[in-house]
């Protein structure tokens, strides 16, 4: 189950970055945009990008993390929720 939200989540981001690349490009070809106002983009651009690849290194990670070892304390039980 795990591996089938992986590929949607990745799927999903490559699209977003596909129809992105395709209004970006779109702006700078009619030049909607103004020269100092494209290197913010650029900017943000790449800091999205980061935030993106970091992301989907994560969710990979996700499965790998699940099988951690969780001890319960002794007269605890799953439903105490503690503050």
């Amino acid at each position: 189950m795990t591996a089938v939200i992986v590929v949607i989540y990745i799927l999903l981001i490559a699209i977003f970055l596909i129809v992105s690349a395709f209004i970006f490009r779109h702006t700078l070809k009619f030049s909607y945009l103004s020269p100092r106002f494209r290197k913010v983009v650029m900017i943000f651009a790449i800091i999205a990008l980061i935030v993106i690849i970091y992301s989907i290194y994560l969710v990979t990670r996700l499965d790998r993390g699940s099988s951690a070892n969780i001890s319960i304390p002794s007269g605890a039980s799953t439903t105490d929720i503690n503050f």
